[in-house]
């Protein structure tokens, strides 16, 4: 049949097609098995996913290890626009090439997830089980270490992007920064020599903010320090009172270089036990915060409405919730616009933040489940990966 369909229209119906379908397509021919599996199409199969906003959403469903217990291996992928989130006893479950551990974090782009644990760290492609085990990276400095990390896309070359921040306090009151980027393409890590800016502190969960080919991170530092970095579209904001100074912490991937955005100006000085209970997250395609105080239960969402414009922050929306764990997190959105959030109770909820009305999405045997944020089914790793 292919004989009478021009090839550049069986390109473009395929790459609409979910990964595991194409798959299964491979064994239709030569070539489409050659098709499917050749650096064009799975760049061009790339690009459709932000072409479609909603398009495959799953998010992981991950059983913690009981109590004296290190590790333990069940993992599901469920639909978030589901009517209800099932994990029971009839569940599919997802070979993971990994034991999972307690303190197991992970992030995601383009359907690839960046796990680092104590006994893996890697890439790793649940929708075609395909991971790729990072090579050993050496930092120059030994003693106490904090770090960072996070996975990005370069648009321009098509490749991914792993970014590792090392920070280090020295004796003398200093900072001692260094930064490894390891390229899927190339296969390596490599040391960059863009300054690092002096945050005394990043927020050390994993950055899912990925948007404009940059990373995300949520950084606290003194009035004198990171000065130097440049702010995109600085906001005239009076004099702060507190010594510590929030703001968003930019690393573009294509360039390699760091700059700085200010956060709304009732964020950007707060108390430092109220630091770690912000959040950053890409919500309705825009640079979003979510601001939680633990006490009051109340959650407040503050929207970028154009990048990199300090002026164009606006607070969305306000509601009570009672977050798991006390930090607040959102796993995804739903088609409808739903936020999926996880509860105190291991639950996940749907709530709509227009009508203020939640649904409880839970079914079966969901107690001691972790999740990741929502994911795109995608052919990232199938050259570069090996199955898992």
């Amino acid at each position: 049949m292919s004989d009478y369909i021009p090839p550049e229209l069986i390109v473009n119906i395929l790459s609409w097609l979910p990964p595991r379908s194409l798959l299964r397509f491979r064994c239709v021919c030569k070539s489409w098995c050659s098709l499917i599996s050749s650096p064009n199409f799975i760049d061009i199969h790339t690009h459709q996913l932000d072409a479609s906003s909603n398009h495959n959403n799953r998010i992981l469903a991950m059983r913690l290890p009981p109590r004296g217990v290190s590790y333990r291996n069940e993992v599901y992928s469920l639909d978030i626009d589901s009517e209800v989130l099932r994990v029971d006893d009839e569940s599919v479950g997802i070979d993971c090439p990994f034991p999972i551990p307690a303190e197991l974090c992970c992030t995601s782009c383009n359907g690839l997830f960046l796990v680092c644990c104590s006994v893996f760290q890697g890439l790793w492609n649940p929708s075609i089980r395909r991971k790729l085990v990072l090579g050993e990276y050496l930092f120059k400095f030994a003693a106490k270490r904090r770090y960072v990390s996070a996975l990005g896309f370069n648009p321009k070359t098509n490749d991914y992007k792993v970014v590792k921040i090392a920070y280090e306090q020295m004796g003398d009151g200093s900072q001692c920064n260094e930064v490894r980027v390891y390229s899927v393409k190339e296969g390596a890590w490599r040391r960059i020599t863009a300054p690092v800016p002096p945050y005394d502190t990043v927020c050390s969960m994993p950055s899912n903010a990925v948007i404009n080919g940059s990373l995300h991170w949520i950084a606290n530092h003194g009035v004198s320090g990171a000065s130097e970095f440049p702010v995109i579209n600085p906001h005239v904001f009076d004099t702060v009172d507190d010594l510590r100074i929030n703001s968003i912490m930019v690393f573009d991937i294509v360039e390699e270089a760091f700059h700085k955005i200010m956060l709304p100006k009732s964020l950007v000085s707060i108390a430092n036990d109220k630091f770690d209970k912000l959040r950053l997250r890409v919500i309705w395609g825009s640079v979003s915060v979510m601001q939680y105080e633990k006490f009051t239960k109340l959650l407040s969402i503050w929207v970028m409405k154009e990048y990199g414009a300090v002026e164009t922050w606006s607070k969305k929306f306000s509601f009570d919730f009672d977050f798991a764990f006390g930090f607040p997190w959102m796993l995804g959105l739903r088609e409808n616009g739903e936020m999926l959030l996880p509860n105190k109770d291991d639950d996940v909820v749907a709530y709509n933040p227009i009508t203020r009305q939640s649904t409880n999405l839970m079914a079966g045997s969901h107690k001691n489940l972790c999740y990741s944020t929502a994911y795109k089914e995608s052919l990232g790793l199938l050259l570069e990966g090996e199955r898992s």
